[in-house]
């Protein structure tokens, strides 16, 4: 993997002399396009894109096929924020929010207590098939939806966990505005044997990162490790072919060779919306016959609209009975 791949992507992680490991995303095009499909306001964006880059960093750590969502509902002006992501790459997201009660907000920079109220924060692991799902599910707390995604670790998972997410909007050379979003995770490891020194150590040098540089566009993935763990000294680490230590060669940004931290193959990310004409054609036509004429429009036809990607799909009442 070359170091110019920046953004959607989410990494794996580990550090070679400490039981700790992780996940890094990067987010540009992609979750623009996301954000820019309703035209959310940008205190709704910046929520959405934070539930985003949970589900990118939770779900991809699943050993299976399958897909992790977030979701966060409250009785604030933001009601609802939705985002899934498949083992495949796949990633989607929607808010529901009141336009008259957020203008009404006094605040220029809501935090999470202002845009949803009370609520609770659910993280749904979905097999798929016959398989059952898990849930688990915590109260919404802190400023931003990070807070009660650790809340959720420490609960239901019960493993030392760091998180840290970052949303910015930048400005090109031509004027035009577009979102990104990076964020990291940091955990034990599951059976190894819990060092408080090990994990202090970690978690000193991961909590210095900052948002500006998991947004940054010009800095990647591999960079910003790079720049947390250089100073971990590498103890026998032997790489195979599908990954790749920094103590091999000497990184482009520093002379130092010894870095400790061990990256490996990369997800690639994309926008994934299943609101095909053939599947949106099947769910009207569950509906009786007779419903289908208190949808149709003056135009004759049905609208459905996808509540993800914000497209509109339109059917005759015959299109659908020949389903």
């Amino acid at each position: 993997m070359s170091t110019r791949t920046i953004d959607d992507v989410v990494i794996p992680f580990a550090l070679d002399t400490r039981p700790v490991r992780g996940r890094i995303v990067r987010l540009g095009a992609v979750l623009d396009d996301i954000l820019a499909a309703h035209d959310y306001p940008e205190p709704v964006a910046r929520l959405l894109g934070e539930a985003v880059l949970i589900a990118v960093l939770a779900g991809s750590s699943l050993k299976f096929e399958g897909r992790l969502i977030i979701q966060a509902s409250g009785d604030g002006p933001v009601s609802l924020v939705l985002a899934d992501y498949s083992t495949n790459g796949g990633i989607r997201g929607y808010a529901r929010f009141d336009a008259a009660a957020l203008a009404g907000l006094e605040e220029k920079t809501p935090d999470l207590g202002q845009l949803m109220g009370k609520g609770r924060f659910a993280l749904t692991i979905d097999p798929g098939g016959a398989s059952e799902r898990y849930q688990g599910v915590v109260a919404l707390e802190g400023a931003g939806l990070g807070v009660s995604a650790l809340s959720y670790f420490a609960t239901s998972e019960q493993v030392p966990t760091r998180l840290s997410l970052g949303m910015a909007r930048l400005t090109d050379a031509a004027g035009k505005k577009s979102w990104r979003g990076g964020g990291a995770i940091m955990q034990m490891i599951a059976g190894q044997s819990q060092n408080d020194e090990d994990w202090d150590h970690a978690s000193a040098l991961f909590e210095t990162i900052s948002a500006d540089e998991l947004t940054d566009p010009n800095v990647s993935a591999e960079t910003l490790l790079f720049r947390l763990f250089h100073e971990e000294e590498v103890r026998g680490a032997s790489p195979n072919r599908n990954t790749r230590s920094y103590s091999e060669r000497q990184h482009r940004d520093s002379a130092i060779k010894m870095v400790g931290v061990r990256v490996f193959e990369p997800t690639i990310l994309h926008k994934r919306c299943p609101c095909t004409p053939d599947y949106l054609r099947s769910v009207l036509a569950q509906f009786p016959a007779g419903e289908h004429k208190g949808m149709t429009e003056e135009d004759g036809r049905i609208r459905m609209t996808c509540a993800f990607c914000s497209k509109d799909f339109f059917f005759t009442p015959e299109e659908i009975s020949s389903t």
